[in-house]
């Protein structure tokens, strides 16, 4: 994400909602990670998809960890037949397209007319048909949005434990991290999407990303 220097207004929710968006790539792009890092082996009773086997739309109610008194919401969208992932932020016109076959991230901003793109986290590791290598610790089930999904116990990019909801289907339905729910979906719904969803817009001017 961009570094956002000012603290005051919409900079300021931009500011959290980068923060919170990260936070939530990273879960997904560590748990891709692990997956083409670790050594095969037959883990399809030891952990989950991590990649939906379907179109889906799912928005997420999303706490950040530094803003208690705030939430945020975010809407996913995914194309099986594409490998296209969409991320649309609650607060703002700027959007995110993953496209995973490309390897690639774009961040478009609409009413700039800008677009910035980047390497896609885990891009070479998403496989709708694998279940995530590495180390995780099935340690229950529950309901989320009215969907049952298995709770599992892994790490984020930082090493950090977590503990995250996915449906048999490779669907993320909840985030806890030191006993905070991160992320919750709120709705789900998989309608197939429509294939224009995921394109990028003509005639954008594309910009450099800032330096971390």
């Amino acid at each position: 994400m961009t570094p956002v220097k000012t603290r005051s207004g919409a900079a300021f929710m931009r500011a959290c909602l980068a923060s919170a968006v990260a936070g939530v790539l990273a879960v997904s792009a560590g748990a891709a990670a692990r997956a083409a890092d670790a050594p095969a082996q037959d883990s399809a009773a030891q952990s989950p998809f991590v990649t939906p086997q379907h179109d889906v739309d799912v928005t997420y109610t999303i706490y950040p960890p530094h803003a208690t008194q705030m939430t945020l919401t975010q809407r996913m969208r995914w194309s099986e037949a594409r490998m296209m992932q969409r991320i649309d932020p609650g607060n703002t016109g700027t959007y995110m397209i993953t496209d995973y076959r490309a390897k690639t991230l774009t961040v478009i901003d609409p009413d700039r007319h800008i677009k910035t793109v980047v390497p896609a986290p885990g891009a070479a590791s998403v496989d709708p048909s694998r279940r995530a290598e590495g180390t995780w610790l099935r340690t229950g089930g529950a309901t989320v949005a009215g969907h049952p999904c298995t709770l599992w116990q892994t790490s984020d990019t930082d090493q950090r434990p977590s503990e995250i909801c996915y449906t048999d289907d490779g669907v993320m339905l909840e985030v806890v991290r030191d006993g905070k729910v991160m992320v919750e979906a709120s709705s789900i719904s998989t309608t197939p999407q429509d294939s224009s969803t995921f394109d990028i817009p003509s005639g954008l001017k594309e910009v450099k990303a800032a330096n971390p």
